[in-house]
């Protein structure tokens, strides 16, 4: 995995490859955040109160606007996001799918000029209960997958996996995951909407996964400003 660092947004969206963005909390540090963010975005920010809670979600709402900003040539501060009824950004009349998940003290943001997309990013503590959480979440296929190599980094790979698909197909909340799998056959849920997927290796030893309408270049990033 080649991860390009880069201060330089127009450098990171020079193409139009199926761009992958990562970052962490340091770049709220680094920014004006009155000049990119919202004052209702500002005002949530101020509501959050774990532990780089707030700086995380400050860098990823800016870390999109300004990729967004740049892609489109307009002010990042204009743009104007809504949610459809699964909570999921999306912009209006853009032919641009987007998709952002953070976690810990990073981020990782996802562009595709070409279809849908759903990203995920996760970093296990080492106090889970996985054995747990793959009976409760994991389908057969998905269970077996996990018990013929690394159970952690399995089940990371096939948690952020999941995610990524729910995001990218767009249908929120499944009241029993076990229904959806997206290892094992060719009949799986990935294959089954064709949708494409990568998992991979985040800068800070993060799982990160996407899934992805049309195959494409995969542009790795990792914002530094």
């Amino acid at each position: 995995m080649n991860w390009q660092k880069s201060g330089n947004i127009k450098e990171i969206t020079g193409s139009k490859d199926l761009l992958i963005v990562y970052g962490t909390n340091s770049l709220a540090e680094n920014l004006d955040l009155h000049e990119i963010l919202t004052s209702e975005e500002q005002i949530y920010a101020e509501r959050l109160r774990g532990p780089g809670q707030k700086s995380t979600w400050q860098s990823c709402r800016a870390g999109l606007r300004l990729v967004l900003g740049s892609f489109l040539s307009i002010n990042p501060q204009i743009i104007e996001f809504k949610k459809n009824r699964f909570g999921k950004l999306h912009m209006v009349d853009s032919k641009l799918f987007f998709n952002v998940s953070h976690s810990n003290n990073s981020f990782l943001l996802g562009f595709n000029h070409s279809g849908r997309i759903g990203v995920d990013i996760e970093k296990l503590s080492g106090r889970e209960d996985i054995p747990s959480l793959i009976k409760y979440a994991f389908s057969d296929a998905e269970s077996n997958y996990c018990k013929c190599g690394n159970l952690a980094e399995r089940f990371t790979e096939v948690w952020t996996l999941k995610e990524a698909f729910l995001k990218a197909a767009g249908v929120g909340l499944v009241e029993d995951l076990t229904s959806v799998s997206v290892t094992g056959s060719a009949e799986n849920n990935l294959s089954q909407l064709n949708l494409n997927q990568e998992s991979f290796l985040c800068p800070n030893g993060e799982t990160g996964s996407i899934v992805f309408k049309n195959k494409l270049p995969l542009k790795f990033s990792w914002i530094t400003i």
